[in-house]
């Protein structure tokens, strides 16, 4: 339950950061299945692993992430909720309610706009934040970051996060796509 609660500031974060937008229209099918795998490079490797395996992905949900062009991104085995959040972002049970985890002590979260990260990683109940931020400044500089809802794609190239705690950076490459 600590880590489900934990899990929320990615989300609080986001919904912080985000601006306002004029459209309130969620996506038809907004939690679908994704391919990918994300590669880790950085001095938390040792600690994280070097790759995150992608299994779901939600495109457009304003009504969780603040932000109507957003992906959430969870690991294999995670199911995201169609559902619109019931409970304050507050709410120690907020991620919970909105993604299922197959192993909450070992998953990820990444909240991703064209310039900004939020993201947590739990391995062995222990948890590590990062963040990046090209549009206000507040963090270090993503660096690339494609995304591309006509074609259901998202490529990371070189994009850099930073440890909330530690200051360390991991670099994230890959390129995931969703149906």
């Amino acid at each position: 339950m600590k880590n489900l609660r934990n899990l929320s500031t990615i989300l609080i974060a986001l919904l912080f950061i985000s601006s306002c937008e004029a459209n309130d229209d969620r996506n038809d099918s907004p939690n679908t299945e994704a391919k990918g795998v994300i590669t880790l490079t950085g001095d938390d490797t040792a600690d994280v692993g070097n790759t995150l395996n992608v299994g779901a992905i939600a495109y457009g949900r304003k009504d969780v992430t603040g932000i109507e062009e957003s992906l959430i991104i969870a690991p294999v085995g995670s199911v995201i909720s169609d559902d619109s959040p019931t409970l304050s972002p507050n709410d120690p049970g907020y991620v919970g309610s909105i993604i299922n985890f197959k192993d909450n002590k070992n998953a990820f979260v990444i909240v991703a706009t064209k310039e900004l990260i939020s993201m947590i990683i739990v391995t062995n109940g222990v948890e590590r934040r990062y963040i990046c931020d090209s549009k206000f400044n507040t963090s270090v500089n993503c660096g690339a970051i494609t995304l591309d809802a006509p074609t259901r794609k998202v490529v990371f190239n070189n994009t850099t996060v930073k440890n909330v705690n530690t200051g360390t950076f991991l670099t994230l490459n890959g390129e995931l796509t969703w149906n």
